[in-house]
């Protein structure tokens, strides 16, 4: 599964835009006063500007797994502790990965996440090829296996192999691109952070070359929000 084009809400347009081109030095594709889209490898990142509170996000993105050192490297960014204190580089041998975490200008928790099932490790990478695209999106929901339900049956969306469902979290898809369903108010990995229904538009194909689909984050939720201003 792929994710295309993600739309997310940002209620500091400005700030978003200089930790996205400048810290992660990522290519705009189009802006106005209300938006701005991003290249991130495979994935089209829009941020659309709102003067409401927005709940944080969770994304992460996949680089090659030999990679993950050379990207905190190269990205000086605000790593959190992960395992263990001073150890920002967190194993997830059930799911054959390594990450590390960081925030991003609104509080929105972002992963670098090295996965060695996918054979995107090349000699001939440079710096700007190290984002191979956005790999999961993070979905509250009041109800996980509601929205479980949701995904496979409206979507196709199939469970992930190496990933077993909980009553607060799961995950479906597979190593491109996972939807990580999270219980409202469960923290996000690592932080104190808890997780908050928010808007997100999602546009995806859950196989090369096949239908492409498009899913806003309230369809999915037993009790939908947003409904209003999505």
């Amino acid at each position: 599964m792929k994710f295309l084009d993600i739309e997310l809400y940002t209620a500091d347009p400005a700030g978003t835009r200089r930790f996205y081109t400048q810290q992660l030095g990522l290519d705009i594709l189009a802006e106005s006063a209300d938006y701005i889209t991003l290249q991130l490898g495979w994935t089209r990142l829009t941020f659309r500007a709102v003067t409401i509170p927005v709940a944080p996000y969770h994304f992460a993105i996949n680089v090659p797994a030999g990679t993950l050192e050379v990207c905190m490297h190269c990205y000086q960014l605000d790593y959190l502790d992960t395992q263990a204190v001073n150890q920002t580089i967190a194993d997830f041998p059930n799911w054959n990965a390594r990450a590390c975490y960081f925030y991003d200008n609104n509080g929105n928790l972002l992963e670098f996440i090295g996965r060695n099932e996918l054979l995107l490790d090349n000699p001939n990478l440079t710096i700007g090829d190290l984002f191979q695209g956005i790999s999961e999106i993070g979905i509250v929901t009041e109800n996980v296996a509601y929205t479980t339900r949701q995904l496979k049956q409206q979507f196709g969306v199939t469970q992930f192999s190496r990933s077993t469902p909980m009553p607060d979290f799961n995950a479906l898809g597979d190593d491109n691109g996972l939807f990580i369903l999270s219980q409202v108010g469960r923290n996000w990995l690592f932080t104190n952070t808890p997780a908050g229904l928010s808007y997100c538009r999602i546009v995806f194909e859950t196989e090369p070359n096949g239908d492409i689909q498009t899913l806003f984050s309230y369809q999915i939720n037993q009790a939908p929000i947003g409904s209003a201003i999505g």
